[in-house]
């Protein structure tokens, strides 16, 4: 029998028993995915403002009404009514359950849609990407997902901003851990990054302002939840460095929900610094120059948000939101240049005729006729804002109104 007969025969032989020997090994180790859904819908949205609108996502996401500007005609050149339909608010995400590892029930989630921005136009943009791993009282999840300041309780409006810049609205990397002090209270701490909403500055929006800084944007929380009640508390803390100088915001934030089968009542309030990474208006100017270095100085912008929310029904639901947002000025004076202007970095300022946002209202009633796999909504939003010409205490002179109609009508299939 030749060498090669040999090695044949004893392939043979032993191959199958190395595969039983393979697939009982791997049926006897724990799977590493236990199950996993898929989820997302299908979503089209029209709307129709009454004029231009400080906004992103081709006007989808809407902020506040812009200022008069008078053009060589002595017209305002931003009350031009707008309308749109779009589709880019399409989603998809996956839910993975996975096995015990270090004592903790593991999972993950998977969530993108298309509001990303292309060379084209939109593209697929993460929204969630994140691990959890859940202990019997401790929870730590490392990944992208919503800022601890955009919480548990949220608007429920047929508008895809969720009602901001009254509600924070920002998804960023983070290392999150909660612990449950008893079955109805538990502790939040986070330590955030920033990526998709970040900071205004120098540079216009970017990442580097925190990176910089080194140190990451911080919370700390406390919440508790009941059968009919969910109520919170939260402190944050965030360090940026536009340049050479540091700058250090606080903010605060309380909210409340009571809800019951057929009826919801929400409500949050918000005290804080340059909160630009949040989609909200009022961040920071500059203040002065550093002797030593010759660098800018910066001082912070401060402002009140707060809004209620009362939704009644299930198949169909109909309700109101009220919003209410006031700049507070800054901490220290702003410093003026040669020709008597100021230098601000935050949504609400515009720089070449000196106009400041001072105050936002808003009142949204809304309709929806939701099915198991499709959905309607309306909405009719009217927001008001006053503006006026920025002082070095970061309040305004001279204010006015001009206020924003809009209407918003979204459909959704929902797999």
């Amino acid at each position: 029998m030749t060498l090669d007969n040999k090695k044949s025969m004893i392939l043979k032989k032993f191959l199958p028993l190395f595969f039983i020997a393979l697939s009982t090994f791997a049926m006897a180790e724990e799977p590493a995915i236990t199950n996993y859904k898929f989820y997302g819908f299908v979503r089209n949205d029209f709307y129709i403002n009454s004029r231009q609108n400080v906004e992103s996502l081709d006007g989808l996401f809407q902020l506040f009404p812009k200022p008069i500007e008078l053009n060589s005609a002595n017209v305002d050149k931003n009350a031009i009514p707008q309308s749109e339909m779009l589709s880019i608010q399409t989603r998809f995400g996956l839910d993975i359950n996975g096995s015990t590892m270090f004592g903790a029930k593991s999972s993950a989630k998977i969530e993108a849609d298309f509001t990303g921005f292309g060379a084209n136009f939109y593209v697929l943009r993460i929204r969630q990407a994140y691990a959890q791993l859940n202990w019997e009282k401790t929870e730590l999840l490392v990944g992208q997902t919503w800022h601890p300041l955009y919480g548990n309780v949220i608007p429920t409006t047929p508008s895809c901003n969720n009602e901001s810049p009254f509600q924070p609205f920002n998804r960023s990397p983070q290392v999150r851990v909660k612990y449950n002090l008893s079955t109805s209270l538990s502790l939040t701490a986070a330590a955030i990054y920033q990526m998709q909403y970040t900071s205004l500055g120098p540079l216009g929006a970017s990442s580097s302002y925190l990176k910089n800084a080194l140190l990451p944007n911080l919370f700390l929380g406390a919440e508790s939840k009941t059968n009919h009640w969910i109520s919170g508390i939260g402190m944050d803390l965030k360090t940026i460095k536009p340049d050479v100088e540091l700058l250090t915001s606080a903010s605060a934030v309380i909210y409340a929900q009571y809800s019951i089968p057929k009826f919801q009542l929400k409500a949050k309030a918000l005290w804080g610094e340059n909160l630009s990474d949040h989609r909200m208006p009022w961040g920071y100017g500059i203040s002065g120059i550093n002797i030593a270095t010759g660098d800018s100085t910066y001082t912070n912008f401060n402002s009140i948000s707060s809004w209620m929310d009362a939704v009644y029904g299930t198949k169909w639901q109909v309700g109101v939101f009220v919003g209410f947002s006031q700049n507070l000025g800054t901490n220290q004076k702003l410093l003026a240049d040669f020709n008597g202007k100021y230098t601000v970095y935050g949504a609400g300022f515009f720089t070449k005729n000196q106009q400041m946002l001072d105050r936002l209202y808003r009142i949204a009633p809304h309709v929806s006729f939701n099915l198991p796999n499709l959905k309607f909504g309306v909405e009719y939003e009217l927001t008001s804002a006053n503006y006026g010409t920025l002082r070095s205490t970061g309040r305004v002179v001279n204010p006015y109104i001009v206020n924003n109609h809009r209407v918003v009508a979204s459909i959704s299939y929902i797999f």
